[in-house]
């Protein structure tokens, strides 16, 4: 009998041990994601990045150019000091488990400074998300992706929201970029598509073909290449998708429109 019970407590043993290599080795077990800590998004000499990720033994790889991140990509240590505009990608690695989803991170460096400029848009903003007017705009500062606490975020739910925008001084651009908000599941989505335009007419448009796909939160900057020139009025017209896709709840109705900041460079 006594001899049973020994076998027996060896089979349950063996048994649990076997679930557990075989669990871990599918993969089915999957990392949590990293923490990317930005100090400033928008800069005007250099930022600094730190990871974070608190699983033993696990790595955190990552990538600066916007490339998706592999088990090559660099591997964090100490933190970043960045001085040009990057879009930072990273995944935690660890040998036993599926390595976690990728996160993302955009910071910009401000080459001028146009918060003297007058502005004007068309539509107001909705009641329920007015941020600071206009002016928040060009103001140097980032909402966060808690849209419903403070006041960064200026909220649309129109076809088309138009920035008329009278600079200071003539500035010689080449680039225009548009800082905005995606929370699918706030039905709030990226625009379609961004027109540029000066006082000779158009001058930089992009179409953005992935709006409708499903994707995580983010907070997204927008590049408008524009033809390089000297100018001191800009017009932006920022176009919305045209409703929710099937996929989501909220299908056929009018997505939101989130923006915080316009850049020029």
């Amino acid at each position: 009998m006594k001899y049973i019970s020994l076998l027996l407590v060896v089979f349950v043993f063996v048994s649990c041990r076997t679930d557990r290599v075989s669990y871990e080795e599918t993969g089915r077990f999957q990392l949590a994601a990293p923490i990317i800590n930005v100090d400033s998004i928008l800069f005007k000499e250099t930022t600094k990045v730190t990871m974070s990720f608190g699983f033993p033994n696990s790595k955190i790889h990552y990538t600066l150019d916007g490339t998706e991140v592999d088990q090559v990509s660099a591997i964090y240590g100490d933190p970043i000091v960045l001085n040009q505009a990057a879009t930072i990608k990273a995944k935690a690695f660890h040998h036993d488990f599926k390595s976690s989803e990728q996160v993302a991170a955009q910071v910009e460096k401000i080459t001028h400074n146009i918060s003297d400029a007058s502005i004007t848009i068309e539509p107001q903003p909705h009641a329920n998300y007015p941020g600071l007017g206009a002016k928040g705009l060009v103001d140097m500062q980032k909402g966060s992706s808690q849209f419903r606490s403070g006041d960064k975020w200026l909220g649309f739910q129109a076809d088309k929201t138009t920035i008329t925008l009278d600079l200071a001084k003539e500035l010689q651009l080449s680039l225009l970029k548009v800082s905005c908000l995606q929370n699918q599941g706030g039905w709030i989505f990226a625009p379609k598509k961004i027109t540029v335009f000066s006082e000779s007419g158009q001058i930089g448009e992009i179409t953005l073909d992935d709006t409708a796909k499903k994707q995580e939160n983010q907070l997204k900057i927008m590049v408008v290449p524009i033809v390089a020139g000297s100018y001191s009025k800009l017009k932006v017209v920022v176009t919305a998708l045209n409703e929710i896709p099937e996929w989501h709840p909220g299908k056929g109705t009018l997505p939101w429109l989130f923006l915080d900041e316009i850049l020029v460079e």
